[in-house]
């Protein structure tokens, strides 16, 4: 009677772990230098790159400024992690392109921090709000860059 009670234990402990990352939010490492300078994800050593919070509750009210992580529109394997720089029904001219385009509906326009290093909506265009996977919330790793985004 024992085992069991124990594998109960750890199977209700697990599923809520799971039910948590899945409701409320999940750390994530930042990798890369597109968020560059709020956000820190090009050393190699990985103490020394941010870390944030991810929260995934209520992604459906994301307004311009907020950093968003979705799954690339043109590389399903691939996380990015950008700034909302226009929500739908608004117009935005591309980088290096002379017209202008209407968020869709249900769309927005993520965009890097850093203009030398960018791979945002500039090259795969607005990106659909079911490939929101959290709203970045905090710096919560390196200790001296805790602080709210």
């Amino acid at each position: 009677m024992g085992i069991f009670r124990s594998l109960a234990k750890i199977t209700v402990g697990t599923c809520s772990i799971f039910t948590f990352f899945d409701v409320v939010g999940y750390p994530a490492q930042v990798l890369g230098l597109s968020m560059y300078p709020t956000l820190q994800g090009e050393d190699s050593r990985w103490w020394k790159r941010d870390f944030v919070w991810l929260s995934t509750w209520n992604l459906h009210n994301c307004s311009k400024g907020t950093i968003l992580t979705f799954t690339c529109p043109r590389d399903p394997t691939s996380v990015h992690i950008k700034r909302i720089s226009a929500t739908e029904g608004q117009m935005v001219r591309p980088e290096n392109r002379n017209i202008l385009q209407e968020i869709p509906k249900g769309h927005y326009w993520m965009e890097a921090d850093n203009p030398q290093n960018r791979n945002d909506s500039n090259i795969y265009g607005p990106v659909a709000s079911g490939l929101i996977k959290g709203r970045a919330t905090h710096i919560i790793w390196p200790p001296n860059r805790w602080q709210s985004l």
